[in-house]
């Protein structure tokens, strides 16, 4: 760890991590930013590349191992932060993208149609992983996954759950022997109607619009989440909960 502490707007480390705050930029760079004691900690337990470190000069809580350690005084420091009571952590992680996938062993899989709101995404995905999903699915129209937001939410998930960017899965995982189900107000059948214990799919679509044309046209099963309340919907995050526990319940039913 360097004794120096970087007081300059205009280092470089400075500099990067606040191009890192830009989409483009995380994609230029395959590059991300994580911050929080536990969440950087929790990165390098799960095996996450982390390339550097910046620490607030008054840090003092728990480290990870890593050969690049920068230390920035508070006021600079406050300038990169992401979080209102930031802990003085944050660490820089590479992007680490992989579309293959297994799918023979895989049995559930979710995937997400247009989802546009960084905390539902970030629940989504902490969900998939509590429930053993085998792997989230993004449309190209999806918020960013890298969004600051996005990873605060996941609590770390989001370096324990296969995530793929779409390229066509939805009609690989069909010609597989998936079974596509979308969440649907129309449809007829309600989604514990649904037999998940076979390979399925389970398509999320965008909070304001819901599955695209596209997308729904493709799905084997449409079906509908019951509310017998006044309540007219669920949003997102929630109705991908509601499914994704139905098929871990029925797994573990049948056990």
């Amino acid at each position: 760890m360097s004794d120096n502490v970087i007081t300059s707007s205009q280092n470089n480390i400075f500099k990067h991590i606040l191009k890192l705050t830009e989409a483009k930029y995380r994609n230029k760079f395959g590059e991300f930013v994580l911050e929080g004691e536990r969440l950087v900690n929790d990165a390098y337990g799960s095996g996450a590349e982390i390339l550097f470190v910046v620490l607030s000069k008054g840090y003092n809580g728990k480290i990870p191992p890593c050969d690049k350690i920068y230390i920035f005084d508070e006021k600079l420091f406050s300038q990169i932060k992401n979080t209102v009571n930031s802990q003085g952590i944050l660490a820089v992680v590479k992007i680490k993208k992989d579309a293959s996938f297994d799918f023979a062993n895989s049995s559930t899989v979710v995937y997400l149609d247009g989802v546009s709101d960084p905390g539902n995404m970030g629940t989504i995905i902490r969900t998939c992983d509590a429930a053993g999903v085998d792997a989230v699915i993004l449309s190209k129209n999806c918020v960013d996954v890298f969004n600051p937001k996005v990873v605060r939410s996941t609590m770390a998930s989001i370096f324990n759950v296969k995530i793929i960017f779409d390229d066509n899965h939805l009609q690989k995982l069909k010609n597989n022997g998936f079974c596509l189900i979308g969440t649907h107000l129309s449809a007829k059948k309600s989604i514990f109607d649904i037999d998940f214990l076979k390979k399925c799919v389970i398509i999320i679509g965008n909070e304001a619009n819901g599955i695209s044309k596209d997308v729904i046209d493709m799905c084997s099963e449409k079906v509908i989440i019951p509310m017998v309340g006044k309540c007219e919907s669920l949003n997102a995050a929630v109705s991908c909960s509601v499914c994704v526990y139905e098929a871990l319940r029925q797994k573990l039913a049948q056990k």
